[in-house]
């Protein structure tokens, strides 16, 4: 048996139902605010073979296509009661049958109602009842945990709860509204109000992925920030944690396993370790180093170098230091250029890139990452080339 009945204490409008455009739903928690969804669910349930019925208020309303040309061409023109409902069969054509599901089971939800099998029917009157008898459709109602979650979170950070597992895809107010990226750790569901377009799809998934990854930087589960940061190369890091905008303020528990982490052999996600050296606290003094011989020439060479490309760098300077934190290079702080070993230790092409950057930090107050620097670093390069061919462009 294919049978489900979409039950609620509320009576069914079926003219406004049937007008496009018209949305009467009262809570501010309903998802659904163009009324298209039942149209659509209607279609897809006739597009699938399946049929409807709608009992409400001492009525009967009985769906149908009809098989009606126009202008040359077939379409299955829905029917109620033997009249045109004014759309076809083709309507929501690139929806699928769960859809469906979903805007029937919302529709009785926002309603105070619920969805019932033959088996689970109260044997009870209800003020509305729309009966679907359709495989696909009931196909979507044993799968459930795919297109909704109901479960308490993981976690929440950022207006993002964190589900257990990847159910492919991204939620909205617990409804799949989105296709999730095959390799994440994670259910995502946005608790924030957003966009969605006429399909129940988030508009912009761009942002929604910035905000995952603002989630993920805010998080302080550390439980949930370990299994993340146990999988280095998952492409939900890579994807997410890259978009953190400069705004965001990382919690002490992601910042406290960022130091760990980077201090293990395990290491840490590129983006993630980015954000660390980004948000780091500023240390005000750090123990001062004393250069050896070859290091001396390093610096010298560097800064001979950097000013034949004319970055005057005894404006701002150079202290040789310990202590600037893991995997950290070099420092910009109040008009001084603060350089760890590791630069020397990589090479003097490390260390002339090192000095380059924090010069440009204290000489245009530019940060890590930002538009400004990658505007400087484009017009620099670009001005070199002239420099190169002999005349501006």
């Amino acid at each position: 048996m294919s049978k489900l009945y979409f039950c609620n204490e509320n009576r069914f409008n079926i003219t406004a139902m049937l007008t496009l455009g018209v949305s009467v739903k009262e809570s501010d928690e309903a998802v659904g605010f163009f009324g298209t969804g039942f149209k659509y669910a209607v279609a897809i349930v006739l597009r699938n073979g399946g049929s409807m019925t709608i009992q409400t208020d001492g009525e009967e309303y009985v769906f149908s296509a009809v098989e009606t040309d126009v202008r040359g061409k077939t379409f299955n023109v829905v029917y109620v009661n033997g009249q045109s409902a004014g759309f076809t069969t083709h309507l929501g054509a690139n929806w699928e049958p769960w859809m469906a599901f979903r805007e029937l089971y919302c529709n009785a939800t926002d309603e105070g109602g619920d969805v019932y099998t033959e088996q689970t029917l109260p044997n009870k009157s209800f003020d509305t009842k729309i009966v679907v008898d359709c495989p696909a459709v009931f196909q979507a109602y044993e799968n459930y945990d795919e297109y909704f979650v109901n479960a308490k979170p993981i976690c929440s950070s950022n207006g993002v709860d964190f589900h257990p597992g990847n159910k492919n895809h991204i939620f909205y107010k617990g409804i799949a509204a989105g296709t999730a990226r095959p390799d994440e750790l994670f259910s995502y569901n946005m608790q924030f109000k957003t966009t969605l377009t006429e399909d129940r799809t988030i508009k912009d998934l761009f942002l929604m992925s910035i905000r995952i990854g603002n989630a993920v930087a805010e998080c302080t589960n550390t439980d949930v920030l370990r299994e993340i940061f146990n999988r280095p190369h998952c492409a939900e890091i890579e994807q997410h944690l890259a978009l953190v905008g400069t705004g965001c303020e990382p919690s002490k528990e992601f910042m406290f396993l960022c130091e760990e982490y980077m201090n293990t052999d395990l290491g840490l996600p590129e983006p993630a370790r980015l954000i660390y050296l980004r948000k780091m606290p500023v240390k005000t003094t750090w123990p001062s180093i004393a250069l050896s011989p070859v290091q001396t020439k390093m610096l010298a060479k560097a800064i001979l170098f950097l000013d034949n490309i004319h970055v005057d760098l005894e404006r701002f300077p150079i202290n040789t230091v310990s202590g600037l934190g893991a995997g950290v290079m070099g420092r910009a702080y109040e008009g001084e250029i603060y350089i760890s070993e590791m630069p020397f230790q990589m090479g003097t092409k490390q260390l002339t890139s090192t000095l380059l950057e924090e010069w440009v930090h204290c000489k245009y107050g530019c940060n890590d990452f930002d538009r400004e620097m990658q505007n400087w670093l484009f017009d620099k390069i670009l001005s070199l080339a002239e420099e190169f061919n002999g005349e501006p462009l």
